[in-house]
């Protein structure tokens, strides 16, 4: 899976999405949005720099280029980043429900800047940028009028069922999510050639691999560094829009029936 080029045009993100969280509801059952409360972007964001690991943000990652290329806009660089947070908040939610590394929630940033309807040259499509064998073996259903990687709650749900299976297999988020970019085939047979137990993108390891592959770290480095601490890139993040959540992604409550 290749990661759109940097050109992807923001200004279709806000349509993209509404699009997509439309079709979702005519998948998916209606909810009684009388019993879900709004949702502010401040408890997304809390939710994802908590869960971040602090090591994610390397020196090198906060004075990378990948943010200034990112925020080369700063006011509609923060427009951006409330149109996606409804999605922005279902796929950290569905993460941590998961109890996944947060690093996996930045990855459709990485991939089509959450735009749900992606599409890139090659054959991935949607926010996760998802190849047709892998969205086919996770469940999605591809063909005919109908695209499973285009409806974001189930590709989100696909991808991180696929992310899960390569955590397990790795054990540490950036094997993963290099796995997750070059293949985790291919990943594999390099580790175990090069006597490698992990990933170091900083210094290209394991060797042999597309340069966009050790990019893909160091831009989700990148921005881990920025949801720790936005204020340092000049930007201030969406904390006070409110949306209302999906009913999956609401905590359950256990009532108390006096036992």
């Amino acid at each position: 899976m290749k990661a759109l080029a940097l050109g992807i045009a923001f200004a279709v993100l806000a349509t993209a999405a509404n699009q997509a969280m439309a079709q979702a509801d005519t998948d998916t059952p209606a909810s009684d949005s009388s019993s879900i409360s709004l949702r502010s972007g401040s408890e997304v964001y809390t939710r994802i720099r908590n869960a971040l690991s602090p090591t994610s943000c390397t020196p090198k990652a906060r004075n990378s280029v990948w943010m200034k290329a990112y925020i080369h806009r700063p006011d509609r660089f923060q427009q951006q980043l409330a149109e996606m947070l409804p999605v922005l908040d279902h796929v950290s939610f569905q993460a941590a429900q998961r109890e996944l590394p947060m690093e996996f929630a930045l990855i459709p940033f990485v991939e089509s800047r959450f735009q749900p309807d992606a599409v890139a040259k090659g054959g991935p499509k949607g926010l996760w940028q998802l190849m047709p064998l892998t969205a086919k073996h996770f469940g999605l259903k591809i063909g005919g009028s109908k695209d499973g990687r285009m409806d974001y709650i189930h590709a989100t749900d696909a991808a991180l069922s696929y992310l899960e299976q390569l955590q397990k297999q790795f054990g540490d988020w950036p094997t993963s999510i290099m796995a997750y970019n070059a293949g985790d085939s291919r990943l594999r047979l390099s580790l175990r050639r090069q006597k490698l137990a992990r990933v170091d993108a900083e210094k290209r390891l394991p060797k042999g691999l597309a340069p966009h592959t050790y990019a893909y770290v160091r831009k989700i480095q990148a921005l881990s560094c920025f949801m720790q601490n936005p204020e340092s890139f000049g930007v201030q993040l969406p904390e006070d829009a409110q949306f209302t959540p999906r009913e999956s992604d609401y905590p359950i409550e256990i009532l108390d029936n006096g036992n």
